[in-house]
């Protein structure tokens, strides 16, 4: 229960390699793969989490290889925040820069591709911001997050 099957430093690299493997894989996935949940996108996360534990482990079953494997997950996770907060640079990469969706009331289709945002999915974020159609936004943000954040134009009569 307690005995290792493979030596302590294979698991502990195992589990940094499959970590920073997978963290590389959600952010070329995009913010709107890990912001909103659909259960296509559930799926696929709960599949990943099986397919990386085989990677992990390797027939290592013990308390002691998982215990391993934990810590070095949690040490990366630790020493990627820590590098986040003190280099803007490393934070960008990690996390990913906002992206306009729309300015002006003009939606940026090609960013909306490239980010895997939906049309639909941008016009939930504007309703629910009271904005019935793209014009009436001064612009839409996608956050690193995953949210998307909008912000109502002005209308002339407001103004008065």
């Amino acid at each position: 229960m307690f005995q290792l099957s493979l030596p302590w430093w294979d698991l502990l690299l195992r589990g940094a390699i499959v970590y920073l493997m997978v963290l590389l894989l959600l952010r070329l996935a995009g913010k709107r793969q890990v912001g909103d949940l659909t259960p296509f996108d559930f799926t696929l996360l709960l599949l990943i989490s099986e397919g990386a534990s085989n990677a992990i482990r390797a027939d290592e079953n013990s308390v002691t290889g998982a215990a391993l494997v934990i810590a070095a997950m949690l040490g990366i996770n630790w020493a990627m925040s820590k590098l986040s907060v003190r280099s803007k640079r490393f934070d960008r990469l990690v996390e990913g820069r906002p992206r306009f969706l729309i300015r002006n009331g003009v939606v940026d289709y090609d960013t909306l591709k490239r980010e895997s945002v939906s049309h639909n999915d941008l016009l939930i974020a504007l309703r629910q911001n009271e904005c019935f159609s793209p014009r009436d936004a001064a612009y839409a943000v996608l956050e690193t997050d995953g949210s998307i954040s909008v912000r109502k134009r002005r209308t002339a009569a407001a103004e008065k």
